[in-house]
């Protein structure tokens, strides 16, 4: 499986991430915060599926982006898979004439733009050869992490979270688990803001891996630009040995 961790920014600051997303395979995005801004068209244009862990905006900002510029007229679209409190966004907040135009009504009318369908907490989907499991976690706004696998490899997306249970259960059962990506938003001495936001400090993100089975990777992402060095001297101080820190721009291989 290969998992590309997309950039969201440019310049000398391209390597933090301030937007979400994530390719899989070329054909699969996870979330779509920065995916409509992804270059050559051509990365853009082989994307097929895009599923949303929830509303928020740097999850999602780029989609009405992505969707202008795939479309061809034709019966071929884009699939976006959302719980229903984010359909319901996408429907009353984006695609409703005012922020964008609705490409939702557009595609009912005529040559369709994209497709949605609901995602169920813990019912899979299959595209292909990959497998996305949804699943529950705590965030201000209903929120899933995702479960993605191929059959030989499994890798998590753990999305905007405070601490959680269920998803770990899940996690813990998969037999070829590869890789967590966990969030980490904030810097500990602002775990007041992390609770009050749903979000983690290291010291919470340290209990969130006292939940994981030892052996796969786990990648930090979602590290707020502005406490970023302080986050990233505070998770190194935990000497946690599977610890990486998310390089937007890398492409991980997982066999």
């Amino acid at each position: 499986m290969k998992v590309t961790l997309l950039e969201s920014s440019v310049g000398s600051g391209k390597n933090q991430q301030i937007l979400a997303s994530y390719i899989i395979n070329d054909v699969i995005s996870i979330d779509g915060g920065c995916v409509g801004f992804a270059t050559p068209l051509e990365v853009q244009k082989r994307i097929e599926h895009v599923f949303l862990s929830h509303s928020h905006l740097d999850h999602i900002a780029s989609v009405p982006i992505f969707i202008d510029n795939i479309y061809v007229h034709g019966p071929k679209c884009p699939t976006v898979y959302a719980n229903a409190p984010t359909i319901t966004a996408l429907k009353t907040d984006i695609f409703n004439d005012r922020i964008w135009p609705d490409m939702i009504r557009l595609s009912a009318e005529e040559s369709p733009f994209l497709k949605l369908e609901e995602l169920k907490s813990e019912t899979a989907i299959t595209v292909g050869d990959i497998t996305v499991l949804p699943i529950d976690i705590d965030h201000v706004v209903p929120t899933v992490g995702f479960i993605v696998s191929d059959g030989t490899s499994s890798v998590a997306f753990v999305s905007d979270t405070s601490p959680t249970t269920r998803i770990w259960e899940l996690i813990n059962q998969q037999p070829n688990l590869k890789a967590v990506f966990l969030e980490c938003s904030f810097p500990n001495n602002m775990e007041w803001l992390a609770e009050k936001a749903k979000h983690l400090c290291p010291r919470l993100f340290a209990a969130e891996l006292g939940k994981l089975k030892p052996g796969a990777p786990v990648i930090a992402i979602h590290i707020k630009p502005a406490f970023e060095p302080q986050i990233l001297t505070e998770l190194a101080a935990l000497k946690l040995p599977q610890l990486q820190i998310g390089q937007p721009g890398t492409v991980y291989e997982f066999k």
